[in-house]
């Protein structure tokens, strides 16, 4: 877990379960350690059910936590569960612990920001309502409450409901900060025609790849005749295509685990992991495919591809594996275009339009 201020809700909730471990800890000690208890005098009826149940809730969802991708769709349901859990729980320890005056009510405060950063001002209203709802039933459980408890209540549900409302808005203030944040990133990385990734983003991915010794592919693309497209048909043609290849390419990549870029012109570019060697007949079959369908202008006219493929290795420099990669391009323009060569010296070339991919030297 990173050690910053700045989390994403995967972090956020791993820290809420560690918190849990500590209430545990604590209520554990304040209801069984004997010196304490003699002071506290909390109620014991109940207490042992909820403890070792917490502790079975708390660990299913540590190593759920652990092992679950934070991206997986049952991370969803395992913050409202724990919200649900932790809000049941904070109840049935108010009960025993004191009822309107206990101390433990300020854990009622951070179950009302759990719920607020996962669902901003709804959920910032329905766990300030549930929580002033289930204390006002305690509280209607005592018989003839003296004024001092009268004040206690209200004292306690304002607290409430404006940790709520403040939590709320800082939370709307800082996803909007954040999506903004997103946004600006967004496009000092991302080409604004093609909307691939450009050479200022490559550069740096590339540079972090070889620094930290990751292996991957790289291959450089180039659009075959393209000045006589732009000289032809005028720029207005060209930016079409190099937009629709760019679609293309997006997605592509995405199948792969990669990503695509612009690397200048007419230039493009993919980094991909390199156990996507394995498939790297599978991915060429892919782009010439898809390059095969496509069709520019209503005058269906279509266009071919040339590729060098270069296959980091650890003595390799970012510099010099774009240099290689590079050659081997040019080999597939020299060689008849419409081909991708290899650092073996086979190159696969596409015969034709539809076709598969044949294997030549």
């Amino acid at each position: 877990m990173r050690l910053s201020l700045y989390q994403n809700d995967y972090e956020t909730e791993r820290i809420f379960s560690y918190l849990r471990w500590i209430f545990v800890f604590i209520c554990g000690f304040m209801f069984y350690y004997p010196p304490i208890d003699n002071i506290l005098q909390f109620e014991h009826d109940t207490f042992s059910y909820l403890f070792f149940s917490g502790i079975i809730y708390i660990c299913i969802s540590q190593i759920a936590l652990e092992k679950m991708d934070p991206n997986h769709k049952m991370f969803s349901l395992l913050t409202k569960t724990g919200i649900l859990f932790d809000f049941i729980a904070y109840i049935w320890l108010l009960v025993l612990s004191g009822g309107v005056t206990s101390m433990l009510f300020p854990i009622g405060i951070l179950i009302v920001m759990h719920a607020t950063i996962y669902w901003q001002t709804k959920g910032a209203f329905t766990a300030s309502f549930f929580s002033s709802v289930g204390y006002l039933i305690i509280f209607l459980q005592e018989p003839s409450p003296p004024q001092k408890l009268w004040f206690i209540l209200g004292m306690n549900l304002i607290f409430i409901w404006v940790v709520g409302l403040f939590g709320s808005l800082i939370v709307l203030r800082e996803r909007k900060h954040f999506k903004m944040k997103e946004i600006y990133h967004e496009l000092v990385v991302t080409d604004y025609l093609t909307g691939l990734y450009n050479h200022r983003h490559f550069q740096e991915h590339l540079r972090h790849l070889t620094d930290r010794k990751t292996p991957y592919l790289l291959i450089m693309g180039d659009i075959d005749h393209f000045k006589s497209i732009n000289d032809q048909y005028g720029h207005l043609v060209g930016d079409e295509v190099l937009r629709s290849i760019g679609k293309i390419f997006s997605k592509i990549a995405a199948d792969f685990e990669g990503q695509a870029f612009r690397y200048g012109g007419e230039e493009l570019a993919f980094l991909l992991p390199a156990s996507a060697e394995t498939k790297l007949s599978m991915f060429l079959e892919t782009v010439f495919h898809e390059l095969n369908l496509a069709y520019f202008t209503t005058e269906k006219w279509t266009i071919t591809m040339s590729f060098g493929v270069a296959l980091w290795r650890e003595e390799y420099s970012s510099n010099e594996i774009i240099s290689i990669a590079d050659d081997l391009l040019y080999k597939a323009k020299s060689n008849g275009k419409n081909r991708a060569c290899l650092e073996s010296g086979f190159c696969y070339r596409n015969e034709e339009k539809n076709s598969a991919i044949n294997k030549t030297s």
